[in-house]
């Protein structure tokens, strides 16, 4: 995103590809806490309602990704095609303006809203251990 707002990959490939390699290798974490956060949420789940629902937790996640990526294109083409879009000519300044906030801005923004988001997790190794332990006391009992 940072990339796509400084840099054109066209005029100016190095800086654009660099830019981009450094900052997926700093963003890469972030990116993949999320998906990790799954599994402590179905042991989180299981912990306060005794039930474990793990399938319905990553098809939910599957679910709102499908629905997040049709949502975001739709509104993208609406935009595109009210600012005048057209396809195989030169575009004007504000599909040009569109389609780079679209790719960098507006996901940097969205970003930065997840992480303060995250910011308030407070689910950590030691609460997490603390949850599976009470878990698996609570399965040898029923046992």
């Amino acid at each position: 995103m940072i990339s796509l707002y400084l840099f054109s990959p066209v005029s100016s490939p190095a800086a654009f590809y660099i830019c981009s390699g450094l900052t997926q290798f700093f963003f890469a974490g972030f990116n993949t806490a999320i998906y990790a956060i799954i599994p402590d949420c179905v042991e989180y789940g299981e912990w306060k309602t005794g039930i474990r629902n793990d399938g319905f937790q990553y098809a939910f996640i599957s679910l709102g990704n499908k629905i997040g990526m049709a949502i975001g294109t739709s509104v993208l083409a609406a935009a595109l095609g009210a600012a005048g879009f057209e396809a195989n000519i030169t575009q004007n300044e504000t599909v040009l303006s569109i389609m780079k906030h679209s790719f960098s801005t507006i996901p940097g923004i969205l970003w930065i809203v997840t992480a303060i988001v995250l910011f308030f997790y407070k689910l950590n190794k030691k609460s997490y251990n603390k949850i599976v332990s009470e878990i698996k006391e609570r399965s040898m009992e029923n046992a």
